[in-house]
């Protein structure tokens, strides 16, 4: 069975979207990161420790960037798997991504690995695909000793 042209392009459209959101985050571009999201969206991370964070609107997403700024010297999220049920100009998903997250552990260079789970709720509007609401979920972490001199590359 031949796929629908237009489901095809709105499936590859939804992944550049989760994409960019990864790049954005990696790049600590508040603006790009921002733009990905409804106006009235929810962001919420969800720590294996039971605490997490919330987000409610585009506009509080910056503060999500001062966040990882404060806390990482760097960041890395790798997307992996990304399935999408589509609903007309709505659409749900489910993203895996292994994300690294560069810090000073007692002052030894140090990554936190994460699996992470998105769980996303997107709507298009005027043409464009956007995040209206994501949930993150750390599903394990593992942190390791790095070699960091190629940061600054």
């Amino acid at each position: 069975m031949i796929p629908d042209p237009a489901t095809v392009a709105d499936r590859l459209a939804l992944r550049d979207l989760v994409e960019s959101y990864a790049a954005a985050v990696d790049a600590r571009d508040a603006d790009l990161l921002a733009s990905l999201f409804t106006p009235g969206a929810l962001l919420e991370v969800r720590r294996n420790d039971g605490t997490g964070s919330r987000y409610e609107g585009a506009a509080a997403l910056p503060r999500l960037i001062s966040a990882l700024e404060t806390n990482y010297q760097k960041t890395f999220h790798l997307v992996g798997n990304h399935r999408v049920t589509l609903d007309g100009d709505r659409a749900a998903g489910d993203t895996y991504c292994l994300a690294h997250h560069v810090f000073a552990d007692e002052g030894v260079p140090s990554t936190m690995e994460m699996l992470v789970r998105y769980l996303d709720r997107y709507v298009r509007d005027d043409g464009d695909w956007l995040i209206d609401r994501r949930t993150v979920t750390y599903l394990w972490t593992r942190v390791t000793p790095v070699d960091a001199s190629g940061l600054g590359r």
